[in-house]
């Protein structure tokens, strides 16, 4: 094994969820406060992220979400594009309250890399750049100790599909047989199993779409027993 694949939010950066989405969107509404359809900004924000994990479609999920935020909006995109950016510069740490750091994870990174494992964030790419550098700092963890982060700018598809994965394993030069996939949503962090790649499943935010049914994985457990478990790691699992 080369590499450690991790989800961020659920995994390395804990969260309440619907905390989370209830001051982002009034955080989102403050921003355009200014605007006659302010409070019907955040719900095409959402819309317009299920029209990108859903498509199939070949181009940046930064350009799929533009095209389809921009066909229900009463304004060019030149008023709204800029006002994101902006978001994401002073407004985006209102959501911050709904996140927590542990220290569990943030000693097994430190101890995968010190053992030489290339560490990889592998988030569902729907938020920018500059709001997935924010929220790795909110979990007590340094951007440089990953050698790539998936973003919204850079990538073409969503989890669960296997397009998404496919594009991570290229991007890095590695195999799904190179990686361990770490991550708390049943759904979209174990599809890579399909590919041949080992998976560990964090239960303390689990997200679970199907409960009635077993959950596939190759191994399961809380922030302390991922840590256990990185302790007792040599180079090849």
């Amino acid at each position: 094994m080369k590499a450690i694949l991790f989800d961020l939010d659920g995994t390395l950066l804990p969260m309440n969820t619907e905390h989370f989405m209830n001051l982002y969107a009034n955080a989102v509404t403050e921003k355009f406060h200014d605007y006659e359809e302010a409070k019907a900004i955040f719900p095409q924000i959402m819309k317009s992220v299920s029209h990108v994990v859903k498509s199939r479609e070949d181009d940046t999920n930064y350009n799929k979400f533009f095209k389809h935020f921009d066909e229900s909006m009463p304004r060019s995109l030149d008023a709204y594009i800029p006002r994101f950016n902006e978001f994401y510069e002073d407004g985006f740490h209102k959501v911050k309250p709904a996140t927590s750091s542990s220290d569990d994870m943030v000693e097994a990174v430190q101890i995968l890399k010190n053992k030489g494992y290339r560490l990889i964030i592998a988030t569902n790419p729907i938020f920018p750049m500059r709001a997935n550098e924010q929220r790795i700092a909110w979990a007590g963890l340094d951007i440089n100790d990953f050698s790539h982060v998936t973003s919204f700018e850079d990538n073409r598809h969503c989890k669960p599909y296997l397009e998404f994965y496919k594009e991570v394993l290229e991007k890095n030069d590695l195999s799904p047989e190179d990686v361990l996939m770490v991550g708390n949503d049943v759904q979209e962090d174990l599809s890579i199993r399909k590919m041949g790649a080992k998976t560990y499943l964090i239960n303390n935010h689990i997200i679970n779409r199907t409960p009635q049914e077993k959950i596939p994985t190759d191994y399961m457990g809380t922030y302390k027993d991922f840590l256990k478990f990185v302790k007792g790691l040599t180079r090849a699992l």
